[in-house]
């Protein structure tokens, strides 16, 4: 089963069963059932987007879509462009990340044994592959790199962003602690992030929200395309470093 992890505009590709609420021992996650197509769609920040990213329980989410079968997830990130090249209505797969969040709960073993899993390579190989794979079918300009995550739900600073540009390529406040969970529970996950600015310093304007939208907005028929080849993608057994993790952890 392939659990999708995006905004609202996304909803527009599944078709309309509805919505129901999952209780985990961490929360409670709302999903909407595609059934016909064993597709989950989950919403990050809540279906009227009023959830903010440090305020987001990452935790019940990916707890929610391991408890339903969900065994790859396509997670949907709108990000900022650190370096001039990689131009907003491009798209981004990240291949590592830096983190600099602060209050987020970002692990499901915080008690009991304790577990170091390896985040060596945190993006499934077979699944960046295969997005990679749809871009180039379709023609969608893309880039790779390191996702650097902030707390949010503020932008950067310039001179925050011009320390950032030295380790990335994108900024977001989304991609972490996703990424991480999903491989303490065996999930393979890749990103698909839409660059919907420049940041702070590297744009020439002030960042506003209604350019971050109005980027979206341009961009949603290609992010819904992706979306749908994927879904619809003949996934074979996986074979990834994921669905073993535990087994390469060490566990104390």
């Amino acid at each position: 089963m392939i659990g999708i992890i995006g905004g609202t505009g996304i909803s527009s590709i599944l078709k309309g069963d509805k919505e129901e609420i999952i209780e985990t021992k961490y929360g409670k996650a709302k999903i909407m059932f595609d059934k016909e197509r064993d597709v989950i769609l989950l919403f990050r920040h809540g279906a009227n987007h009023n959830t903010p990213p440090h305020k987001v329980n990452y935790r019940a989410n990916i707890y929610a879509l391991k408890k339903l079968g969900v065994e790859r997830i396509l997670a949907i990130n709108s990000v900022g462009s650190l370096k001039e090249e990689l131009k907003p209505g491009m798209f981004f797969i990240p291949n590592d990340f830096i983190e600099f969040t602060k209050k987020r709960e970002e692990t499901f073993y915080d008690e009991g044994k304790v577990v170091h899993i390896d985040m060596t390579e945190p993006y499934c190989p077979e699944l960046r592959k295969i997005l990679k794979d749809i871009l180039n079918k379709n023609n969608f300009a893309y880039g790779e790199g390191v996702y650097v995550c902030t707390e949010g739900p503020r932008f950067e600073t310039k001179k925050e962003i011009e320390i950032y540009k030295n380790w990335g390529d994108v900024v977001g406040m989304t991609g972490y602690p996703e990424v991480v969970l999903a491989r303490e529970l065996e999930i393979c996950y890749v990103s698909l992030c839409n660059i919907t600015n420049y940041a702070c310093g590297i744009s020439k304007n002030i960042l506003t929200v209604d350019e971050v939208l109005e980027t979206i907005k341009e961009m949603e028929d290609k992010i819904l395309k992706v979306v749908e080849e994927f879904i619809n993608y003949d996934f074979g057994e996986r074979n990834c470093i994921c669905k073993d993790a535990l087994k390469h952890a060490i566990i104390e």
